[in-house]
């Protein structure tokens, strides 16, 4: 969910900003001295470096009533999380700085929400509309200072960014279902790259799922 947030933001920042991407870097690195000195192009710079939940938002919540098989049962709405990010731009010359820095605060402060459908991946799946703080205050942080104090780099001028995501207790992540798993016990010459020079015996274990289907297979 946060790397489909990252590449909506880089998609505003191009689109609303109107910037070259094979021309200026969007980066999501955190901002360090050794990751600085990499740089060769003009790069704006999005350091996501809090993830809190919402307090105001938590104090709205209410339960929604889910009814299935004829049986009606209590959920708990989303939680929704503050994700704060640090934007800044790094280029040769500072006025050429300044402008980069520009541009990204006026293509974030041109929107006040995002739209789910407007944004990329699962953050269409999401219930509510999505907030956007841009250069405000936050709770993550009293002063920027505090955080270029543990970044090993020169401070530098940038702005909070700041979107509020929903998350769903409720929600599952889908994976292949394991129905067998198999233990090899033996000597190895390579044990670090876990190969088996001699087999001296062969475990299965099969899982009561893996029983049923071929039960239901044989009927």
């Amino acid at each position: 969910m946060i790397h489909e947030l990252d590449e909506t933001i880089r998609q505003v920042l191009i689109t609303r900003g109107k910037l070259n991407g094979h021309e200026i870097d969007i980066e999501f690195d955190q901002p360090t001295g050794e990751w600085a000195a990499t740089l060769s192009r003009p790069t704006i710079n999005c350091w996501l470096y809090d993830i809190r939940e919402n307090a105001e938002l938590r104090a709205n919540l209410q339960f929604r009533t889910v009814h299935e098989n004829g049986r009606a049962r209590r959920v708990a709405p989303p939680l929704r999380f503050d994700l704060s990010y640090l934007v800044t731009s790094w280029t040769r010359k500072a006025e050429d700085e300044h402008r980069l820095l520009w541009r990204a605060l006026g293509a974030l402060a041109s929107i006040r929400v995002l739209e789910p459908a407007a944004c990329v991946g699962a953050l269409q799946n999401q219930p509510f509309k999505i907030p956007i703080k841009v250069a405000q205050g936050t709770t993550a942080v009293s002063t920027l200072a505090e955080l270029w104090g543990v970044l090993d780099n020169q401070m530098r001028a940038g702005f909070n960014f700041v979107a509020t995501l929903a998350f769903d207790p409720e929600f599952g992540f889908e994976s292949e279902l394991v129905l067998a798993k198999q233990l090899v016990v033996g000597q190895s010459e390579t044990p670090e790259r876990q190969e088996i020079t001699s087999s001296v015996d062969t475990i299965w274990q099969v899982t009561e799922e893996f029983k049923q289907k071929k039960k239901e297979g044989q009927s």
